[in-house]
């Protein structure tokens, strides 16, 4: 009797400690795996071939790159680089040959920055034209000084308008002009504004200037060069390529007087 006891509590122990060998083993398989797996995810990651969270963006995707910045997708890319294409040609648009206009001041806004005109000539929209007068980039002169005039002492009557390359699609239409010559006396011969594109000198203290336009002018060795609101001394020297200048004319058609913008 005592042996079958025996016998009996051997086996309960024999087979508790198969248990609870087992239940180690399975533990330790499921650790492992799990170990394995979380190295395999960061070697995946580190190689570039895992799964990378990304943040969606209207144009794209922004992802994580191998050193662990970030760079946008194609898509992004695309953007930027139409943006850039954009501002590029608004860049060239604004050093086109300026457009000049002519005919009528009707009225005169100076805390608005503009001069409403009626543009009788044919370039550029007929009828009535906004012009926004931009204290950086447009010069308002006086026709018989080639001073700078304020919106406040402009007067209405004939003008001329020279004209950059954008213009509003509103009624009226707007633009931003680089020059306007205002105060222009009846029966007075308007000076002109023009960007030189080239510059032939004559040997004898004159030259012929040809124009961005493709007009040309005649300067005499007695023409009179001054500059613009400075008091440095300018020669026929100074007039190159690419010069902007309002010039006068007299009876002959050669110019009497050419004011230089440096």
């Amino acid at each position: 009797m005592k042996l079958k006891r025996m016998t009996l509590a051997l086996t309960v122990a024999l087979t508790v400690g198969l248990l609870v060998a087992c239940g180690q083993s399975d533990a330790t398989s499921r650790e492992d795996t799990e170990n394995i797996q979380s190295e395999e995810n960061e070697s995946d990651a580190a190689e570039g071939t895992g799964t990378v969270s990304g943040e969606e963006t209207e144009a794209g995707t922004t992802v994580l790159t191998e050193d662990g910045t970030t760079e946008k997708s194609e898509a992004d890319a695309g953007t930027e680089e139409s943006e850039t294409e954009d501002e590029t040609e608004e860049l060239s648009m604004a050093g086109i040959t300026p457009v000049r206009i002519y005919g009528v001041i009707s009225e005169i806004w100076a805390d608005q920055n503009t001069i409403v005109v009626d543009n009788q000539s044919d370039a550029s929209s007929p009828g009535e034209i906004e012009l926004k007068i931009d204290a950086e980039n447009t010069l308002v002169l006086d026709a018989t000084t080639g001073y700078p005039v304020s919106l406040e002492d402009v007067q209405t009557g004939s003008f001329e308008a020279y004209l950059g390359g954008t213009m509003t699609m509103s009624l009226p239409p707007q633009t931003t002009p680089y020059v306007v010559i205002v105060n222009i006396p009846e029966d007075y011969g308007t000076p002109q504004y023009a960007i030189v594109e080239q510059i032939e000198k004559d040997g004898d203290g004159g030259a012929t200037v040809t124009a961005t336009d493709g007009r040309s002018y005649v300067l005499s060795a007695d023409t009179q060069i001054v500059p613009y609101r400075t008091k440095n001394i300018v020669t026929i020297d100074d007039i190159q390529d690419g010069t902007a200048f309002v010039f006068w004319l007299d009876e002959d058609g050669t110019a009497s007087k050419v004011q230089i913008f440096q």
